[in-house]
């Protein structure tokens, strides 16, 4: 039986879309400290297979899944220190990530609206529901 990462990764491939190989746990590690956010356990084991989309234009998608060193990087040039970002939607203005503060997958627009209830979930709505994010 094929894992959640597994199906999704495998969704990926079928759609043609590069990903780039694992990130280490260190450097997950060191980002949360960075972050001053823990990730949750399902984030940690994505990215322990794939740390992100290799491009970071727009995908066949919709979204783009970013590796660990832009989500410390657009960490940093945000104003917004409650949000942690991991995915955007690519000429939508929305970038998709993690509350501090609260339990969920949020979007980041003019109002943080939250879709899903953990990452897992977040992603397989992300899959299956890209056009309702626009």
């Amino acid at each position: 039986m094929k894992s959640w990462t597994e199906g999704i990764i495998q969704q990926w491939k079928t759609d043609s879309i590069p990903l780039n190989k694992g990130a280490l746990i260190e450097m997950i590690a060191e980002t949360e400290i960075a972050l001053g956010f823990r990730f949750p356990g399902e984030f940690t084991e994505l990215y322990l297979q794939t740390d992100g989309f290799a491009h970071q234009e727009s995908s066949g998608c919709g979204y783009v899944i970013w590796p660990i060193h832009r989500i410390l990087h657009e960490f940093r040039e945000s104003d917004n220190k409650n949000f942690i970002g991991f995915a955007d939607l690519p000429g939508h203005h929305q970038t998709i990530g993690f509350l501090k503060n609260k339990k969920g997958v949020f979007r980041n627009s003019d109002q943080q609206s939250s879709f899903a209830d953990t990452f897992r979930e977040g992603l397989q709505w992300m899959n299956k529901n890209t056009s309702l994010l626009h």
